[in-house]
C-alpha cells in the first residue's frame, strides 16, 4: 500500500552507504631540506696598473750601519757641571724609505738585534718619514737652495736635508766615567720601503756633533 513504511525486522543489520568512488588525495611527500646558502667568496683584489707602485712593506734586508771614529767626550766627565747633552745630526737624506735610527755609544758592533739598553750603549733613537723614492721627471727631486734669495719666503724644497736632535745625557755620562773618547754608531731599522728605495744604504748625512748644556 502506498505510503506504508518498510518495517525493519529484528536482527537485520543496517545497510551502509558505499564510500564514494572518488580517489582520496595522497599525503604530501616530504621534500629534502634545501642546502644552506654558501657565503660569497671575497672579490679578488684588482690588478695594479702597469708601472704602479706596490704597497709599502717593512724592510727585510739589514741596512748599513754607520760608526764614527772615536771622538773626545771629556766634556761629559763627572767633574763637569752639565745637565744635558744632545747629539745633533745635520743634512740627513730622507728621500728613500722610512726608518728608525738607533744610536749606540761605544758599541761599534751594534746591529738591529742589539737590545736597546744602557749596558749596550743605547742612547736614544730618531725617526725619518721617508718620501719613498722620486716619482717625478729627471731633476724633480734635486734640491738646489744655494741661489735662493734671503727674502724668498716660499717653503723650502720638500727634500731639503733634515736635522735631528737626540738627548743622550744618561748614556754619555755613564761612558764618560771611564772613557775619554766614544764612538757613535747609528743603526737604521727600515719600517716602510718600496721598489724605488735603496733600503740598504739608508742613513746618509753631512755631519754630527755633541752639544752640552751647563747648569
Amino acid at each position: 500500500m502506498a505510503g506504508r513504511k518498510k518495517q525493519t525486522k529484528p536482527g537485520d543489520a543496517p545497510k551502509k552507504t558505499p564510500a564514494s568512488s572518488a580517489q582520496q588525495p595522497a599525503p604530501p611527500t616530504p621534500q629534502p631540506a634545501s642546502p644552506a646558502p654558501q657565503a660569497a667568496s671575497p672579490a679578488a683584489e684588482p690588478a695594479a696598473p702597469a708601472g704602479a707602485l706596490g704597497v709599502p712593506q717593512r724592510g727585510t734586508r739589514e741596512a748599513k750601519t754607520y760608526t764614527s771614529k772615536p771622538v773626545p767626550i771629556d766634556f761629559a766627565g763627572p767633574e763637569h757641571r752639565y745637565v744635558r747633552s744632545d747629539l745633533e745630526i745635520y743634512g740627513i737624506y730622507h728621500g728613500g724609505p722610512s726608518y728608525e735610527g738607533r744610536i749606540f755609544l761605544n758599541n761599534p758592533k751594534a746591529d738591529q738585534t742589539t737590545a736597546r739598553t744602557r749596558e749596550n750603549g743605547y742612547a736614544g733613537s730618531f725617526y725619518i718619514f721617508g718620501h719613498g723614492g722620486c716619482l717625478g721627471d729627471p731633476g724633480h727631486c734635486e734640491v738646489n737652495e744655494e741661489n735662493r734669495d734671503e727674502y724668498d719666503f716660499r717653503s723650502p724644497h720638500p727634500l731639503t736635508p733634515a736635522k735631528k736632535k737626540v738627548t743622550v745625557t744618561n748614556t754619555l755620562r755613564e761612558i764618560a766615567k771611564t772613557n775619554k773618547t766614544a764612538t757613535i754608531t747609528v743603526v737604521p731599522v727600515v719600517t716602510a720601503t718600496n721598489e724605488l728605495c735603496d733600503d740598504v744604504d739608508v742613513f746618509r748625512f753631512e755631519n754630527m756633533r755633541f752639544v752640552s748644556y751647563n747648569a
